[in-house]
């Protein structure tokens, strides 16, 4: 796997001594404009992530059965992938919605023909992945409700349906199973054969996510022994991971590196 290093454009000069060899772009509903690619010199294998946010602070929410909201989340979405096209970066990783301050039924219907139009509008310019969630989710400093694409069996049915990939977030995946009492490693097991870029960070109970590498319930050296063969970008989402020079993340890879996920840290 490749080390990749999660950034935004205004601190990817400060964390480059890191050593990543690819990238994943946070973006904010602000940076659209993309008045930044062109500044980007990074010559690696690059992905974006959504803007979880519009700019009105209220989340992007493309799995929605409200078609007035479910078209205002794919028309940010294609200018994401539009941004991610000119920043040439292959990968689009895409949050499914579906969060909500209370718990409801939700039919992944909408969230399927979302993506069905997405794929399409990205053609063979981008591919578009979709991140599994946790049970809950904070949101401004709440905890929300997540209603879709957290159980495997579902995640397993919209991805062969609209015939993309996913971006497994082993944190979310393990609050996700301590909340239902699953074991992780048979959740990891069965989404392998979908998995094509992945978030990696601890996690505890089922609220305390992005943890540091083994500060938390996730038995990494198992999980390794399922993964293998697995050829993506790995990139550590740890809390605040950015912060004092990136040393969240400076931990993260050195940690990876002993586990043996990636190669050894010099």
């Amino acid at each position: 796997m490749k080390f990749g290093l999660k950034v935004h454009h205004s601190d990817l000069d400060s964390l480059m001594y890191i050593g990543p060899e690819a990238l994943e772009f946070v973006v904010h509903a602000k940076d659209l404009d993309g008045a930044w690619v062109n500044d980007v010199q990074f010559i690696g294998p690059m992905a974006v992530h959504i803007p979880e946010k519009y700019l009105d602070g209220t989340l992007v929410d493309p799995g929605t059965l409200d078609e007035s909201e479910r078209k205002r989340a794919i028309d940010i979405v294609k200018k994401t992938i539009d941004l991610t096209e000119r920043l040439k970066a292959g990968i689009l990783v895409c949050h499914p919605g579906g969060v909500y301050k209370e718990h409801k039924e939700l039919s992944h219907s909408g969230l399927i023909d979302s993506m069905k139009q997405l794929k399409a509008y990205a053609g063979d310019r981008v591919e578009v992945l979709m991140e599994n969630m946790p049970d809950i989710y904070w949101y401004n400093g709440e905890l929300w409700a997540t209603c879709l694409f957290k159980d495997w069996k579902e995640i397993r049915d919209v991805l062969s349906e609209t015939g993309m990939g996913l971006c497994l977030d082993l944190s979310h995946a393990r609050l996700y199973c301590n909340s239902r009492h699953i074991d992780l490693n048979l959740y990891v097991t069965v989404l392998k054969p979908y998995i094509r870029h992945l978030h990696i960070s601890d996690a505890l109970g089922v609220s305390s996510e992005g943890l540091q590498i083994c500060d938390g319930e996730t038995d990494f050296k198992s999980l390794l022994k399922i993964l293998d063969g697995v050829d993506v970008i790995l990139v550590p989402e740890i809390v605040d991971g950015h912060k004092n020079d990136g040393a969240g993340f400076k931990m993260a890879k050195k940690r990876l590196s002993r586990l043996g996920y990636i190669k050894k840290d010099e």
